[in-house]
């Protein structure tokens, strides 16, 4: 299993469960950025393969600020990680995310707080992160949207019977019965090397990023019992967070601009500053006792949300791939951790002690 690893990968055990990781440690003083994979990836695709070229991903630019970086891959069926875990849960998922990310800040005294990014299923994880985040006094300070999808189950087109596992209970995502969504996200990948060379070959692509894994995972009501394929709505609402928006952190978006991703073009950009709003007005439980300084501010603030937390890139599902991609994606994740350290000032200013999380 070890030479599947590449350089700043380890296994790390969290919660129970194997986690591929990969850690970069950046400048004192500057945040810790996390960074969670969608669907079927590794989180790799966020800091790339053995022989790819650095600049063409996200991690390399992230590091050229300053920040430290962890990426941190779910249980799969992956050659790198020894048990896919069929039975995963989103909640039970986020929760080892944070307990392993709350170790490394410990071990490597990183004090200046922590930036989650998910990117596409990971929006999913987003509270289980921030809940396990509160209880094992990790500082989270915001969430990044890289084109995630929003904590609603539902909102994801699912088939009528489901999707495609395998008899172990794992998702098939793009491999296996699933070669179209390969051929499609394969695509993607190369549109965004523009002219260059080509970010990856398929072969590496298949080799180096693409999983099967729990079904679970995805947040929709399809689950696997251990058994068999069941599905339940209620256990996704509940595994997802669903209603508990004064529990969310603040939520900003980067927005892809491609028709090849029209669900997150079209609705990223409402849903994630929508959650913020809504954590925001369900903690202020006398909005009458702000002074009207405060409640003009706050108010005037909260309809900039949808332009201070958001930022559009051009590109596809993929956008932060590729030298130009991975470079704007970096920038627009500090501007947006900025934004957050502004809004949190806002709230204090708002919120009166008990409020504040």
């Amino acid at each position: 299993m070890r030479g599947d690893w590449g350089h700043g990968e380890s296994l790390q055990y969290s919660e129970g469960l194997p986690l591929l990781t990969y850690l970069r440690v950046g400048e004192p003083g500057r945040p810790l950025v996390v960074f969670l994979p969608g669907g079927g990836h590794l989180a790799r695709i966020s800091y790339g393969h053995p022989g790819g070229r650095p600049d063409d991903f996200l991690a390399h630019w992230l590091a050229a600020r300053g920040f430290t970086v962890l990426a941190l891959s779910y249980p799969s069926d992956h050659p790198a990680v020894p048990a896919a875990h069929p039975e995963l849960t989103v909640d039970r998922w986020g929760a080892a995310a944070a307990v392993l990310t709350q170790r490394i800040v410990a071990e490597h005294h990183l004090g200046a707080g922590v930036i989650l990014c998910g990117w596409s299923m990971a929006g999913r994880s987003v509270l289980p992160f921030a809940l396990t985040a509160r209880r094992v006094g990790l500082d989270l300070r915001c969430f990044v949207s890289l084109a995630a999808s929003a904590p609603l189950p539902g909102l994801v087109p699912v088939p009528p019977a489901g999707q495609p596992l395998t008899p172990e209970g794992l998702w098939e995502a793009a491999l296996g019965q699933s070669s179209i969504r390969l051929d499609e996200w394969y695509g993607q990948i190369s549109a965004q090397a523009g002219q260059d060379e080509p970010i990856m070959s398929r072969d590496e692509y298949v080799r180096h990023y693409l999983c099967r894994h729990s079904v679970g995972l995805r947040g929709e009501a399809q689950h696997w019992d251990g058994q068999s394929d069941i599905h339940d709505v209620e256990a996704a609402i509940r595994e997802t967070g669903v209603g508990r928006w004064a529990e969310f952190p603040i939520c900003a978006a980067i927005v892809p601009e491609g028709a090849q991703d029209a669900r997150h073009a079209l609705c990223d950009h409402l849903t994630w500053p929508a959650i913020t709003a809504y954590s925001l007005g369900w903690r202020l439980s006398d909005a009458t006792a702000l002074s009207a300084d405060t409640w003009a501010g706050l108010t005037a603030y909260s309809r900039r949300l949808p332009t201070d937390l958001v930022r559009f890139m051009p590109g596809n599902h993929f956008f932060f791939l590729g030298a130009a991609g991975a470079r704007r994606a970096a920038r627009h994740i500090e501007e947006l951790w900025q934004a957050a350290e502004d809004l949190h000032l806002v709230v204090a200013g708002a919120l009166t002690p008990h409020e504040v999380p």
